[in-house]
């Protein structure tokens, strides 16, 4: 398994922009700008790098679609999801400079010096990611609206030493100079985010950094309420587990942690409104829904070395009959792995307390799955290593989302969350 940093980063950013059209290639572009723009202002390599995972990441901490709408208003001011964001990544340490970046990134510079003096390095970095911010907001939404350059940069002159470092804005309007600039930003590419990046910015994770940066997009995915917060830490216990039970190699084991992590990945795609609603889902609302598990695969499957995670995502709601989504696929293509992760997401959900009902005891949770096994949905093999020792398994899904409640309190107290 041969995953950069940067490449789990793209994935996570990609799917951050899912949530609207209007939002498409934003974190991306981003990412690109800030990397680029501190190189042009001379920054040191690493910098750079955060600068780019900031830019990529910058919008983590809005979980509702209004938010993430209103911060593509040039004059937003919401300094709530910066805090959220910097929560969020800052437990991973590989995150934590661009995390202090995210922080920072709607704070006006002329409020930064007076309120806390002389900003340090994250601060004053996150004020560049605020400045590129603001500058993909001017370009156009769609190809039919046209480029006007002259007009973005005044606008972005007009905020110096109010909304911008000067220095910043002095950087970028050299940039923007240049024709090619606007040839490049005229085309608004969406995996653009390594610009200027250097090699030694961009490691290769082992597995346990995989693992522990999986934990945090997983806690991304299901911090937006306490109904969600613990879901992927059950589902990844009791998957591991019933792999375990079932002889599944220690490398098929591995990638299965992070398929449990990630499973719900494509859920970053649908809004917190939607996640969060009390009652029942109509039509469209559980169209939207039931587009995650393809948004996962098609997030996952842009990894190089994830190849076999995005599939086990892509089809943890197949059923053997061919009665899932989103591929209504038969058994004979759907992996034991997959299987197994559909179980488990299963008997998790039942678990839980959600808006709209109670979580089920043991008892009925298995009469469910062994119904929906003899029906033909769920494998049989799996259902039966499941509810042969389902106390056991219920043993180590409370312990796994035990552990992510303390986490999930953490983070609502301020305090970073365990990576």
């Amino acid at each position: 398994m041969t995953i950069r940093l940067f490449d789990l980063a793209e994935c996570l950013s990609g799917s951050l922009d899912l949530i609207s059209p209007a939002v498409v290639g934003h974190h991306c572009r981003v990412g690109a700008l800030a990397a680029r723009l501190g190189r042009a202002a001379g920054l040191e390599n690493q910098q750079i790098a955060d600068l780019g995972l900031a830019g990529m990441l910058h919008d983590v901490g809005a979980f509702a679609l209004k938010d993430r709408l209103d911060a593509l208003s040039f004059d937003s001011n919401d300094t709530s999801h910066p805090e959220t964001g910097f929560r969020l990544l800052r437990c991973y340490p590989g995150f934590q400079a661009a995390a202090e970046m995210v922080q920072a990134h709607h704070t006006p510079w002329a409020w930064m010096r007076t309120s806390y003096g002389p900003p340090g390095p994250g601060k004053a970095l996150g004020n560049l990611v605020y400045l590129v911010d603001r500058v993909d907001t001017l370009l156009p939404r769609s190809p039919d609206q046209p480029l006007d350059p002259d007009g973005v940069v005044e606008r972005i002159r007009s905020g110096k030493n109010k909304m911008f470092n000067p220095e910043w804005v002095d950087a970028f309007e050299d940039l923007a100079a240049s024709p090619e600039f606007w040839e490049e930003m005229a085309e608004r590419p969406a995996k653009c985010a390594r610009w200027g990046i250097a090699p030694e910015c961009n490691p290769v994770l082992s597995f346990g950094e995989v693992s522990a940066l999986s934990r945090v997009f997983s806690q991304i995915i299901d911090f937006r309420c306490r109904f969600t917060a613990t879901h992927s830490r059950g589902v990844t216990a009791i998957a591991v587990a019933l792999g375990k039970e079932l002889g599944m190699s220690q490398e098929d084991l591995e990638q299965l942690e992070i398929a449990g992590q990630l499973h719900d990945l494509g859920k970053l795609a649908v809004p917190a409104e939607i996640i969060l609603k009390p009652g029942a889902l109509d039509t469209g609302e559980m169209a939207t829904m039931r587009q995650h598990a393809e948004h996962g695969f098609n997030a996952l499957s842009g990894v190089p070395g994830l190849s076999d995670v995005a599939r086990w995502v892509g089809q943890h709601h197949e059923r053997l009959d061919g009665k899932g989504y989103p591929g209504r696929v038969g058994a004979s293509q759907i992996d034991l792995a997959s299987r197994v992760l559909a179980v488990a997401d299963i008997f998790t959900a039942l678990a839980e307390d959600r808006p709209y009902r109670k979580g089920m005891d043991l008892g009925q949770i298995t009469t469910i799955i062994g119904n929906s096994c003899a029906e033909g949905a769920l494998d049989h093999s799996v259902t039966s290593a499941l509810i042969g020792r389902g106390r056991d398994f219920d043993g180590l899904r409370l312990e796994a989302q035990s552990q992510a409640l303390r986490d999930f309190e953490r983070f609502a107290a301020g305090i970073a969350p365990h990576a």
